[in-house]
């Protein structure tokens, strides 16, 4: 599949999401609305972050296709990690904020649940989430897309989300007519809590991963030791002296820059053997990424730092 291709794939599947996720959002706020449901509304609110931001991801994507201009002259690759660290960042706060709310439930007693309204949503909720975060993530590994790792996550969070709301439901109504039955008005509001805690690992995660990329942190991965590896075996192989090799990652592209240093004796080879010598590198490191790659070539170390 070429990168048009994938393109298009991509804005499908987010399209997908957004459509659907709009149905199950206006359900959710109309059942935690009359079921008075704050872990539903949660789940409503969750769900309406997450498609506005699939909304933008969606433009990002438009946008960074475009070719470069003289604004932007190294392309706007940096566009997606930025997306995708303010749709982190919103998540977050958003678990933040149902956390402080439902302490403050918990501190003024609580709040009884309405299970027979929240019931048909729940149980519709589990099933289609749960098969649309397989079909995401599966989506995802196909196309190697960060943006619908995403969205697939978000339907994770979101089918662990109603699983958990059922389940404290439930406990509340075999716990009715038992000992136990003052605890009731307290479950609601501490599953929010225990979700909002469990929620907070994920977006956090993916926001410093993408911090790092804006901020050019060199990306430490696979791709990243086999341009190290080639750079030395091609010094090596060319009797260089050494090499230095700077590489950073933002979105999918790769900004690739590899400085060999030449001995003297070397300092007259012809451009035409240079550039032999770059096609060589280039092939031997390209893959499913976009790259930025400058290879140098010099006799004096200053220039290689």
């Amino acid at each position: 599949m070429n990168s048009r291709q994938k393109r298009l794939e991509e804005r499908k599947l987010i399209k997908i999401s957004i459509a659907i996720g709009s149905l199950l959002t206006a359900w959710a706020i109309v059942v935690g609305i009359m079921g008075d449901s704050k872990s539903i509304i949660f789940d409503a609110l969750f769900s309406m972050v997450g498609l506005s931001l699939s909304g933008v991801s969606l433009l990002v994507h438009n946008f960074i296709r475009k070719p470069d201009d003289d604004n932007l002259p190294f392309g706007r690759s940096q566009f997606q990690p930025f997306a995708i660290t303010l749709q982190s960042s919103v998540i977050i706060f958003l678990c933040l904020y149902s956390l402080a709310t439902s302490v403050i439930d918990i501190i003024n007693g609580g709040k009884i649940v309405e299970l027979d309204i929240a019931l048909p949503y729940l149980i519709a909720s589990i099933f289609v989430c749960f098969l649309l975060w397989l079909f995401f993530k599966s989506k995802a590994a196909q196309l190697g897309s960060e943006y619908v790792r995403i969205e697939s996550t978000e339907w994770q969070l979101d089918a662990l989300l109603s699983v958990g709301v059922l389940a404290v439901l439930s406990l509340g109504y075999f716990l009715k007519n038992g000992s136990l039955a003052h605890l009731i008005p307290y479950l609601d509001p501490s599953m929010v809590v225990i979700i909002s805690i469990v929620f907070l690992r994920i977006p956090a995660t993916t926001f410093w991963k993408n911090v790092r990329e804006l901020l050019q942190f060199a990306p430490d991965d696979e791709v990243e030791d086999n341009i190290h590896e080639v750079s030395e075996q091609i010094a090596e192989q060319y009797d260089f002296i050494d090499s230095v090799v700077r590489v950073a990652k933002t979105g999918s592209s790769y900004t690739i820059e590899i400085d060999f240093l030449l001995p003297k004796n070397l300092a007259d080879m012809q451009v035409s053997q240079l550039d032999e010598i770059r096609q060589q590198l280039h092939d031997r490191i390209k893959g499913d990424y976009e790259m930025w790659l400058t290879i140098s070539f010099t006799t004096e170390r200053k220039w290689m730092l």
